[in-house]
């Protein structure tokens, strides 16, 4: 089956598959990059020491997964089959897999409890979050009330999950004890408008893609694509403290190192919003590009790299001066997904869909190089402790 599967790829024009090693024993979890490949249903592995493959795990034959992440406590591979409706984890240090575990329908993106007992999927085309118990690896409950869940973000203490909706102007809020939805968080002034007739405006909205945390976890921003806000969300009360307005269809917000500041990509100005979380202002307005992706830190947060997958590009900027420095033209015709920065905030692993590879960039001189053949359209990358996030 193997063979069979290498002379197809051949013949299609496609990206052999890596054929490696399916166990990670001996290795630094730490060090290794994985990457999420849709259309060879896989994830690949990447020492980040030298830059070689050296793993290839199955996910499952069409299965399309949209993205992969590993527990916190490096144990287990975790990704949902978003075709089959199904979610699989691997040991890593002995290969072996667990499921497929059913879910709810087109289960995208999900995230894993801080202490690695508990995984919260998204099932965005169902409006449901599967509440998986990873010491059981079943399904323990099935959590209704949102409006195309998107990203799935834990408190550090993990008592409680913000699910974004990116059908609906609101955050959810679960109790990860009772598997319970406790709360709906409106966020921007859009939701007045879409509030009086929600199944004619369900879509063509443009609300929450995801909640992204200060590192203290004390509080939580939410970007809303339609009002072009960003709510302040304090989790002690789970109460909106601030409502920041930004350009014109942001994405999402994405944290320094420190929790100083909140980068937020506006993909209908192509803007990068500054926030500050001291006073929770908009301190700088930078340019982007078109069709933002992502952003990510190096140099403890002196420098940051705007993902422009529609111009093939990433923008630089010196986070101290506040300013552009750099535009990386990555190719033309490539198309730029998201990317992961190593736990010590020195390099990018950014993922390509169209050229199957994946681009490396040093977060000291901006040199970028290349691994290739990474598997067939690459869509996601996880660090174990580095910065993570999907589109």
């Amino acid at each position: 089956m193997t063979r069979l599967i290498l002379i197809l790829a051949l013949l299609l024009g496609l990206s052999a598959p890596v054929m490696a090693e399916t166990s990670l024993a001996g290795h630094d979890i730490g060090s290794l990059v994985f990457i999420t490949n849709k259309d060879s249903n896989d994830v690949t592995v990447i020492d980040s020491k030298d830059n070689n493959l050296i793993a290839r795990f199955e996910i499952g034959p069409w299965c399309a997964p949209h993205m992969s992440m590993v527990s916190c406590d490096g144990r287990l591979l975790l990704a949902p089959r978003t075709k089959k409706n199904d979610f699989v984890a691997i040991d890593l240090k002995t290969g072996e897999k667990f499921g497929p575990i059913p879910v709810g329908f087109s289960p995208e993106h999900f995230d894993c409890s801080p202490d690695s007992k508990l995984c919260y999927i998204a099932n965005f085309e169902e409006g449901t979050v599967s509440a998986i118990d990873l010491t059981q690896m079943v399904e323990v409950a099935r959590i209704p009330g949102f409006a195309e869940p998107h990203g799935v973000t834990f408190t550090p203490n993990g008592s409680k999950a913000y699910i974004a909706n990116f059908g609906a102007h609101e955050v959810g809020v679960v109790d990860t004890k009772t598997h319970q939805l406790i709360k709906r968080i409106a966020v921007g002034s859009a939701y007045k408008v879409a509030a009086l007739n929600p199944d004619r405006y369900l879509a063509e909205i443009k609300g929450i893609a995801n909640v992204t945390p200060t590192p203290d976890g004390r509080y939580v921003y939410a970007a809303d694509g339609d009002s072009g806000e960003v709510a302040v969300i304090d989790t002690a009360t789970d109460s909106v403290i601030a409502s920041v307005r930004v350009g014109a269809e942001p994405w999402r917000a994405y944290s320094s190192p420190d929790g100083s500041l909140m980068l937020v990509p506006n993909n209908g100005d192509t803007t990068v919003s500054v926030i500050s979380t001291r006073d929770n202002k908009v301190v700088a307005t930078l340019k982007g590009g078109e069709g933002m992706t992502g952003i990510n830190f190096t140099s403890n947060g002196r420098k940051a790299y705007a993902i422009s997958s529609g111009e093939g590009a990433v923008y630089v900027y010196d986070m101290e001066k506040m300013r552009q420095v750099k535009r990386l033209k990555l190719g033309t015709n490539v198309v730029l997904e998201t990317a992961s920065t190593t736990a010590d905030g020195n390099r990018l692993y950014l993922a390509c869909s169209t050229t199957n590879s994946v681009y490396v960039i040093d977060g000291e001189s901006d040199q970028v190089s290349v691994v290739p053949n990474v598997g067939h359209s690459p869509w996601a990358v996880a660090i174990l402790g580095g910065y993570n996030y999907c589109h």
